[in-house]
Formats: C-alpha cells, sequence, structure tokens
C-alpha cells in the first residue's frame, strides 16, 4: 500500500514536466506582442536558471528575425564546449566573479551597436545572483555578506530580492536605463509565490525606487541595522536613487510565460486520473517550513476519517532559517518535517516535494520523498529526527535513508511542488 502511494505521489509531482512545452509557449507569446511581425529585428536577452531553453525556444521561433542574443546561466546548464560568446556563466545561489562579469557583459550588450527594434528579456529566477552589478559602495563581498545574513535572519525571497534591487545598479529597473532600442519585453517565468512576477530576478525589469525609510525596514529585517555594511547598503541605495532619475527611453512592457500555478494544474489532473479526491493548498505555500508543515498537517489529520483516497497538493517555497551546519534543501528540509506528520496518523500515507529546476540546493539532488515508515526506519538507524531537524541536515537523513529524488537541470523554474497522498 505505502509503495504505490510512493510511486503515485512521485508521478503526481512529475506530471508537469512531460506537459508543459517552452517552445509552444513562447511562440503565442511573441505572437500576441507582435514581435513575429515581418521586418521586426529582435536582440535577445536571457538570464537565469532556465535561461539556455528559453534563449532556444525564442530564436527557433525568431528565426531571421534575431539579431544578437546574449545567454547569462548558471553552470548546471551549460556544457564546456557551449561556452561561447555569448554565453556567460554566472554562480548561483551566492554571486560570484563570474556573476560580477556577467553584470558588465549585460550592459555592454544593451549599449552596444544593433540593428535590432525590439529588445527581448527572457527571465527565469537565479537571475538575481547570476547577474549583479552592485551599487557604490557596494562590494561583490557584501553581496555574499547579504545572502548570509538572509539565511541567518529567514526572510523571504521577495524581502531579500528588495534589498538586492536596493543595491544595484541594474535591478529593479536599472537595467531599462541601458536599453537602446525603441521597445523592449520581457517574458517571464514566475518563480516567487509571494509576488508574483515584478519580483523575479529581483525585478530586474519593474522600477523600483523606495525611500530611504523603506530601505531602513529592509536592512532591519536582515539583521544588519547598525553595521557597517548596512551603512553601505544605505549609500548605495542613495546613489541608485539618483542614477534613476534618468528616464526610460525604451517603451517596455513584461508579461508572465509560465508560472507555478500550471504545475498545479497538471498535478491535480493526474491525482484525479489516479484515483484520488484532491484538496488543493493552491500556488502560494510560503512560509517557515516549521509553520507550513504544521498546516498541512492540520488539513491531513481533518482528512484521516474520510474513506476514500486523498491528495493534498500545493506549490510554493517554504522558507528555511539556517541553524545548524548540516546540509539540506528547502525541500529536503519539508519533507524531513513531513515525515514526522504522516508518523502520527492512523492511515498510510505518503509525501513528495520536487524542485521544479531539479536542484534542490545539492547538487543532483531534485527533491525528496518520506512515508508513514520514514520515522520508523530512521530511528532502527540511530537517526534522531529532532537532531536533524536543529542541525537542517535533512540531507544526509534522507540520504541514509535512500529517500532523495533524483535531480538534474530541468530548464524550468516554478516553485516547488508538494504531494502528499493518504
Amino acid at each position: 500500500m505505502t509503495s504505490r502511494l510512493v510511486s503515485d505521489a512521485q508521478a503526481v509531482s512529475s506530471r508537469w514536466l512531460n506537459e508543459l512545452d517552452l517552445v509552444s509557449l513562447t511562440a503565442q507569446r511573441l505572437n500576441v506582442s507582435g514581435l513575429l511581425d515581418p521586418g521586426v529585428g529582435v536582440d535577445v536577452v536571457a538570464i537565469g536558471k532556465a535561461s539556455r531553453e528559453m534563449s532556444a525556444a525564442a530564436i527557433a521561433i525568431l528565426g531571421t528575425r534575431l539579431r544578437r542574443r546574449l545567454t547569462i546561466c548558471d553552470e548546471a546548464s551549460v556544457a564546456l564546449n557551449d561556452r561561447t560568446p555569448d554565453v556567460v556563466v554566472g554562480e548561483h545561489p551566492v554571486p560570484g566573479e563570474g556573476s560580477l562579469n556577467a553584470g558588465g557583459a549585460l550592459v555592454a550588450f544593451l549599449e552596444g551597436p544593433s540593428q535590432a527594434d525590439v529588445t527581448l528579456f527572457l527571465l527565469s529566477g537565479g537571475a538575481s545572483s547570476l547577474c549583479v552589478r552592485p551599487e557604490t559602495p557596494v562590494t561583490l563581498q557584501d553581496l555574499r555578506g547579504i545572502w548570509d545574513a538572509a539565511m541567518i535572519s529567514g526572510i523571504d525571497i521577495t524581502t531579500l530580492n528588495m534589498i538586492r534591487a536596493s543595491s544595484s545598479a541594474i535591478a529593479g529597473g536599472g537595467v531599462l536605463r541601458h536599453v537602446r532600442t525603441a521597445r523592449s519585453q520581457s517574458l517571464i517565468l514566475v518563480d516567487n509565490v509571494i509576488s508574483g512576477v515584478e519580483w523575479v530576478a529581483s525585478g530586474l525589469t519593474y522600477d523600483y525606487q523606495p525611500t530611504r525609510e523603506e530601505v531602513t525596514s529592509l536592512i532591519d529585517q536582515i539583521g544588519l541595522s547598525e553595521t557597517p555594511l548596512g551603512q553601505r547598503l544605505l549609500e548605495a541605495s542613495a546613489h541608485r536613487a539618483h542614477a534613476l532619475a534618468t528616464p526610460v527611453t525604451s517603451h517596455h512592457e513584461n508579461a508572465v510565460l509560465a508560472d507555478p500555478a500550471m504545475m498545479l494544474d497538471y498535478a491535480t489532473t493526474e491525482a484525479r486520473r489516479r484515483g484520488y479526491r484532491v484538496f488543493d493548498m493552491g500556488s502560494h505555500v510560503h512560509g517557515d517550513v516549521a509553520v507550513v508543515s504544521e498546516h498541512w498537517a492540520d488539513v491531513l489529520r481533518r482528512e484521516v476519517a474520510s474513506s476514500d483516497s486523498v491528495a493534498v497538493l500545493g506549490v510554493g517555497e517554504v522558507t528555511v532559517r539556517v541553524r545548524g551546519a548540516g546540509t539540506g534543501g528547502r525541500c529536503q528540509e519539508f519533507a524531513w518535517y513531513m515525515a514526522k506528520v504522516l508518523a502520527e496518523l492512523d492511515r498510510d500515507a505518503a509525501f513528495v516535494a520536487r524542485a521544479s529546476d531539479g536542484r534542490d540546493f545539492v547538487e543532483g539532488v531534485g527533491g525528496a520523498w518520506v512515508e508513514r515508515s520514514t520515522m520508523e526506519r530512521a530511528l532502527s538507524s540511530g537517526v534522531k529526527w529532532l537532531a536533524v531537524a536543529q542541525a537542517n541536515d535533512s540531507h544526509s537523513a534522507l540520504r541514509a535513508l535512500g529517500q532523495l529524488l533524483e535531480g538534474g537541470h530541468t530548464g524550468w523554474n516554478l516553485c516547488d511542488l508538494y504531494v502528499a497522498l493518504m
């Protein structure tokens, strides 16, 4: 019974991968935007963890309309023999020298000579780290300090992206000041369930001009008030405000290419096809992993008394406050918390958490699964649930139990998909 549940949960969580088609979605949107009209020349700029696939789709559709292209991606999505002058590799999730080079390459590309009529931005999650251009006096090392502070404070991704944008020369609409074509368009894969499309890639092509008070509040939330780094962030936001006073000369439009709700639709269809009654947790699951798992526990406890098979489905991105020195990822941490929940139920149950980009922080890991017997198996192996949770070491525990999902670059980035079956 339990093996069937695990198999079903994995199938439900992966159905969308076989159904969503990037080329078809891109063609529809380019047609609506008029970029497929005869005689329109297009420069393509793709940035993010799905940039390679997004760029390839657009180029195949544009054909002779393509004038120039620039792709900024992560190490996992590019082979050594694919590294050409128009492909720049940055670091993720913490910016590095490659990310800094990518920021310079982006500005140089936009300001360079071109015969294009339109600049097409293709944006996906991870762009905030892969392509950076910090505003003076913030340095690359400071960006790493912001990441460390975010992990300790447990702030959500939108707050982190606001901090990044307020200290960036290109994020939060700064990049639009460098566009030289008469028109520009962004097609965006949404991976932010809290604030949606606007804060993908730190709002790269959305104007964000916070007041000093707002920036001060952000710095306080990340725990950097009255620190040298906090002061540099304030100075950077002041410099940035002056730079953003320059008007945008290109007529720009933003549009959603795909969002997390699409994954949820396919998961719902597959769960019902397999005979499960679906309880929909929505496409905006977020918050501290302990709080979210307790919310899911409440739903499962209420559903225990039903006589039918139940699927509880949701899409989102839980927050993990890193206090320990272990290894894990959002999906692995959520699965570990749900192992305790399932062990306390009076019915067989399974849970799967899958990262849509195929990488749950640890290379080669796409998520994890647990079932009602996971806690018992862990204890018999000498693995204590609380110790693992406190150390943020879900990866080590789930690896020992053989309950990790194999990961790999998917070419998508639409948050995480969560599936609980009883």
